[in-house]
């Protein structure tokens, strides 16, 4: 393989990276390690949003960033933005930048980097191939009905108005979803993880050319050997006989947090020994500190390494949020042997073969008062999940240098190969 011809590869990832990103910068800068330690013939460069600057991993592999041109950092009207992109509907210098690969692999359909690469291809008949990371028409319906809310707090006739008449956030969404296909109208493949993306992927560029993303994962880091349950009491000040579940990710309407947070406080107030620890940054802070006081320790980002001595030495991971494309936090766990308590409504345990390690809730708070008021009662159901993860970790987790060779590589190679004239 290492005497085939050197293939390529842009992938534009239109967010900043920094040491509290989400799930879609993290795989990106995991693969892009992963391919600056392969065989593979392969030159990549993952593009984020930023101070422009170029960060060597390898020979054939960088990190670049691009100054946004538009971004919504710009909008100080917002009451809160999760992670900032380029709302721009052209990048000048990618723009310039892109011509020299073979493929190019947009991470959005909706963005600045994602626009200008989708007319690059067009211009200079490179194949585009795009990935599924973000529901982001589900979270533009979530915040835009979030910043009408607040923007219009004191004006409730016209907040209604506007979400309830004209049903803003909706439209807006649809908007989104309206992106999204055409941007798949012009990509010759698509790497999708949820069901629903494979059969949208699928009615536009036919079966052959979708096919399956799966999500990392460094077992050496996250593994059941890290458990150190005392520390993370000690280091919490959490009595040895509470029931610990974790929560990571942001801490913002977008994730369900409040769902999880009313939730433990009834349960509180019921005398459960239960208590939450937080691994994130975000807005909902103030409120979880405020209604679970010493029954929550929020640390704020915790370090990957660290991170992985809480996913082993808790009782389990909750993952309230109900918009997700696939779940990092939740492989972590599995890895680490930590059972799940996973939404319904997000489809994460379905894309994990309802695996017996998860745990599934319906969304509203009963049921999740309901399902840690039953995991915390019964240790015997703990152990089950915890063995099941174990077993599910070991037999079919990927590492991030299988993703990258036998989902990713395969798919670009392809796609250069397509006739484009």
């Amino acid at each position: 393989m290492t005497n085939s011809p050197l293939l390529r590869v842009a992938a534009l990832v239109d967010l900043p990276r920094s040491a509290g990103s989400g799930g879609h910068v993290k795989c990106w800068e995991r693969l892009a390690a992963a391919a600056a330690a392969s065989p593979l013939p392969l030159d990549l460069t993952v593009y984020f949003s930023g101070k422009e600057e170029t960060e060597i991993l390898g020979p054939r592999t960088r990190l670049r960033q691009l100054p946004p041109v538009f971004s919504t950092s710009n909008l100080k009207f917002l009451p809160y933005v999760p992670d900032h992109t380029d709302l721009a509907s052209y990048h000048s210098k990618l723009a310039q930048e892109l011509p020299q690969y073979d493929v190019i692999h947009t991470t959005d359909g909706f963005f600045a980097f994602a626009q200008t690469a989708a007319k690059i291809c067009q211009q200079y008949k490179i194949p585009l191939v795009t990935s599924f990371h973000t529901d982001t028409p589900a979270y533009t319906r979530i915040f835009t009905s979030q910043t009408l809310k607040k923007i219009f707090s004191r004006m409730p006739r016209l907040q209604r108005l506007l979400l309830e008449t004209w049903n803003i956030p909706e439209y807006q969404g649809k908007n989104m979803d309206k992106k999204l296909r055409r941007h798949l109208q012009q990509c010759s493949c698509a790497l999708v993880t949820r069901q629903e993306d494979q059969v949208l992927a699928e009615a536009i560029l036919g079966q052959d050319y979708v096919r399956h993303l799966r999500l990392g994962i460094d077992k050496n880091l996250f593994n059941p050997n890290r458990q150190q349950r005392k520390d993370v009491e000690e280091l919490y000040h959490i009595p040895s006989d509470q029931i610990m579940m974790l929560f990571v990710g942001r801490v913002d309407i977008g994730k369900n947090i409040y769902t999880l947070i009313e939730a433990c406080d009834v349960l509180i107030a019921q005398g459960l020994p239960l208590h939450l620890v937080v691994a994130g940054i975000g807005p909902a802070l103030d409120d979880i500190r405020q209604r679970l006081g010493r029954h929550a320790s929020l640390p704020g980002y915790v370090i990957p390494e660290d991170l992985a001595k809480l996913y082993a030495s808790v009782d389990g991971l909750a993952l309230c949020s109900e918009v997700e494309i696939r779940s990092m936090a939740g492989v972590e766990a599995m890895a680490s042997g930590c059972p799940v308590l996973v939404s319904q409504k997000s489809g994460i345990a379905q894309l994990f073969d309802n695996t017996k390690a998860m745990r599934v809730v319906e969304g509203n708070v009963a049921s999740w008062v309901n399902a840690l008021r039953d995991f915390s009662r019964d240790g015997e159901q703990r152990n089950m999940m915890r063995q099941a993860a174990l077993q599910y970790s070991q037999n079919f987790l990927a590492s991030w240098q299988d993703v990258l060779a036998e989902d990713l590589f395969p798919v670009w190679r392809r796609a250069a190969s397509l006739d484009r004239t």
